[in-house]
């Protein structure tokens, strides 16, 4: 499988085992007072709940950002990666007082990933608390929720929540530590009740081979239409089309099907490491 893999191996044990990891000090302080100053210039939505330079900028103006925060960020990055290619950033910044609670999920499906594995980087540019809309992950959950996941599909494990809730693990890491977590490791993230913003800025990194798909789901057909995509697909907002452009080829077109979990499964599928613990 084509991924960009740590330099460290430990760290790769590690992320293939719990499906994330913490790095600690992963950009230095001058640099997050520049991506601060970078997202204060931007941001100006504050009456909606979560505010994503992709999706919330005129077009043209999030593709911007993209390139300042990778120019500075992919040094840093190649102290930690091999084979690797970080094309895509974006502010993801929860506004105080919206009531807004990012659900437990997985990520849209970018790849055809039988072949190709994307890691997400999280990066705060303030310190996460208990208040301020902390990310959460469910350790493992990688190897028990193995289906892609297309874009315009809606999660279809939100039955689970409240079983699911018992393993979150929320993550309190400081301004500048880098949260990487695996396509498939579920996660979401709390309210922000705080009375700041609180600003982040993430994108995947993959392996520097991998080509981009766009995976739409079509709920009158139930199936899955995939097409090879440049970052520029997105950025423009090209997905929002109900035609696609030939410019980007339709691969294939299959029947979406889902695994059936329920909550036995996952009793015992946790069951098991907590059995293994106390041994």
């Amino acid at each position: 499988m084509l991924a960009a893999t740590f330099i460290d191996s430990k760290l790769e044990e590690e992320i293939n085992d719990k499906g994330f990891v913490v790095i600690p000090n992963f950009i230095p302080k001058n640099e997050i007072e520049y991506l601060l100053n970078l997202y204060k210039e931007n941001h100006k939505e504050k009456i909606i709940g979560c505010w994503n330079s992709l999706y919330d900028l005129p077009i043209g103006n999030g593709f911007t950002i993209s390139e300042k925060i990778t120019d500075l960020v992919n040094p840093y990055l190649q102290n930690l990666f091999k084979d690797w290619k970080f094309p895509v950033a974006l502010f993801i910044v929860k506004n105080p007082g919206q009531n807004h609670e990012s659900l437990i999920h997985r990520d849209d499906s970018m790849h055809d990933e039988e072949k190709i594995q994307y890691r997400q980087c999280w990066v705060p540019l303030v310190d996460i608390t208990a208040d301020n809309g902390a990310l959460y992950v469910i350790p493992k959950s990688h190897k028990l929720f193995t289906d892609p996941r297309p874009m315009f599909a809606k999660w279809p494990y939100e039955h689970l929540r409240t079983r699911l809730e018992k393993e979150f693990l929320p993550i309190y890491v400081k301004a500048g530590d880098l949260i990487v977590y695996l396509d498939k490791t579920l996660h979401g993230s709390y309210k922000n009740v705080s009375s700041e913003t609180r600003p982040v800025f993430q994108g995947g990194i993959m392996h520097k081979d991998a080509t981009p798909l766009f995976t739409r789901y079509i709920k009158e057909r139930n199936e899955v239409e995939s097409y090879e995509v440049d970052t520029k697909f997105f950025f423009n907002k090209e997905f929002n089309k109900p035609v696609i452009d030939k410019k980007y080829p339709l691969v294939k077109t299959e029947k979406y099907k889902t695994t059936e979990i329920t909550e036995a499964d996952i009793d015992s599928y946790y069951g098991a490491f907590q059995l293994s613990r106390s041994r």
